[in-house]
C-alpha cells in the first residue's frame, strides 16, 4: 500500500480511483463498512482505493485545544487500512489555510486535479470544507460536474443495549475514557490498544515483587 503526506507526494501519472475522505480514527466497524464498500467498487471498476485522512485532526485547526484523544495513531490507521485492501493512505496536513478551502475548492484541488476521483464513498453525515459546508448532496452535485459517482453507506448502529447508538469514534473514546474496554472493543472489533515507549521509571517495581513497565504513550492517546 502506498502512503503520501501531502497532495504533492502523489504521483503525477496517478490514474482514476475511488476515494474516501474522513479522520477515520480507530477505524471502527463503522468505518470499515465504508472502506470495504470502496474497496469493492474500486475492485468493479479496476481501479485503486485510496483514503484521504488528515494531521492533525481538523478539530485542534478549527478550535485550538480541543483535539480529541486519538484511538490510533496514523501508522495503526494504514495498518488497518492495507488489511482492508485500501491502495494507498493520503495523509493531508490540516492547517489553517487547508481548513478555509470552500467544498468546491476541495473537490477540485483533492478529488480532481490529484486524485482524479472516479467515484467517492462515504456515511450519510459526511461534511467537509470550511466551516463543514459542504455535504453528500453538495458532493453529488459536484460529481454531476466533474465526472464522479458519489456513494452513500449507511451508518453502523449498535444494538439494542446500545439504544441503537450510531457507531462512532466519539462514542468509542468515551467507553475508552469509561473503562468499558468491552464496550469499546465492540465498536473497533478488536480490543482497544495503547501504544507507547518504554521508559526508565523510579524502579518502583521492584518493591512489588513483579516486573512492570513505564510507557510513554503518543501525545493525544485515549488512556482508559
Amino acid at each position: 500500500m502506498q502512503r503520501w503526506r501531502g497532495l504533492e507526494d502523489i504521483p503525477e501519472d496517478w490514474g482514476r480511483s475511488v476515494v474516501t475522505i474522513g479522520s477515520y480514527d480507530g477505524v471502527h466497524r463503522g468505518h470499515q463498512l465504508i472502506i470495504r464498500h470502496a474497496v469493492d467498487r474500486a475492485r468493479d471498476l479496476g481501479v485503486p482505493a485510496v483514503v484521504v485522512t488528515f494531521d492533525p485532526h481538523p478539530s485542534e485547526v478549527v478550535r485550538p485545544g480541543s483535539h480529541p484523544p486519538l484511538l490510533a495513531p496514523h501508522h495503526r490507521r494504514a495498518e488497518l487500512m492495507a488489511e482492508l485492501g485500501v491502495d494507498a493512505v493520503l495523509i493531508l496536513p490540516f492547517t489553517t489555510e487547508f481548513s478555509k478551502l470552500s467544498p468546491a475548492e476541495f473537490v477540485v484541488k483533492v478529488l480532481v486535479d490529484k486524485l482524479h476521483a472516479r467515484a467517492v464513498v462515504e456515511g450519510p453525515n459526511f461534511r467537509f470544507g470550511h466551516k463543514a459546508a459542504g455535504n453528500v448532496e453538495f458532493l453529488t452535485e459536484q460529481g454531476k460536474v466533474y465526472d464522479f459517482e458519489v456513494e452513500v453507506v449507511d451508518l453502523f448502529v449498535r444494538g439494542e443495549a446500545g439504544g441503537g447508538e450510531p457507531f462512532s469514534s466519539t462514542l468509542t473514546r468515551r467507553l475508552v475514557a469509561e473503562g468499558d474496554l468491552t464496550g469499546a472493543a465492540e465498536i473497533l472489533g478488536r480490543p482497544h490498544r495503547v501504544e507507547g515507549v518504554v521508559v526508565r521509571g523510579a524502579q518502583r517495581g521492584r518493591e512489588l515483587g513483579f516486573p512492570t513497565a513505564n510507557v510513554e504513550t503518543l501525545p493525544h492517546t485515549a488512556i482508559p
